[in-house]
């Protein structure tokens, strides 16, 4: 018997595969089976429903105003230009307290540090907080009365992250949270 004429059949290899735990061969279809599938006919699978965007919550447009009022504000009150009971309508009593816990720690360090370079004794230390510009402003809604609103303002030295959260209380917008960074 010749090399040649003993070949295994596809049969012959599907079952050593099996038994020895190696990959099947890849079996060639006849073109008669290849035919009739091209003739099948294929029914796609339903797609499943798109899921529905929730609603974006409405904006108001007060509510901008209100951030950039605040940010400025707050950064005038730590300056020393602007009264903190200007605030009192705006903040909620916690974050009225730690904005005025600040500016009186801001107010006892320049005083510590005393006149400013070229001033005389008795005049007061530069005031940092003038000439605040709003940068930018960001409103993120986290549900139809309460935002959370980042700003970006400019003084005179350097910029400065605000970050606050703005809730409808009694029919007025009102600050639960303030963070100056």
């Amino acid at each position: 018997m010749s090399a040649i004429s003993h070949l295994p059949t596809t049969a012959d290899i599907a079952s050593l595969a099996n038994a020895s735990g190696a990959p099947r061969p890849l079996l060639l279809r006849d073109p008669v089976a290849t035919r009739r599938e091209d003739h099948a006919t294929v029914h796609p699978l339903p797609l499943p429903p798109a899921p529905m965007p929730s609603p974006e919550p409405v904006i108001p447009e007060e509510l901008e105003a209100v951030a950039r009022k605040v940010a400025r504000g707050a950064l005038e009150v730590l300056g020393g230009t602007r009264p903190l009971q200007q605030m009192a309508r705006l903040l909620d009593g916690r974050s009225y307290e730690r904005l005025q816990l600040r500016s009186n720690l801001v107010r006892s360090i320049e005083q510590t540090r005393g006149p400013a370079p070229g001033g005389s004794p008795g005049s007061s230390t530069p005031r940092l907080h003038r000439n605040v510009l709003i940068r930018s402003v960001r409103i993120c809604p986290i549900t139809s009365s309460i935002f959370e609103v980042s700003v970006v303002a400019a003084e005179q030295k350097r910029a400065r992250a605000i970050a606050l959260r703005i809730e409808r209380w009694r029919g007025q917008w009102r600050v639960t949270e303030l963070q100056i960074g």
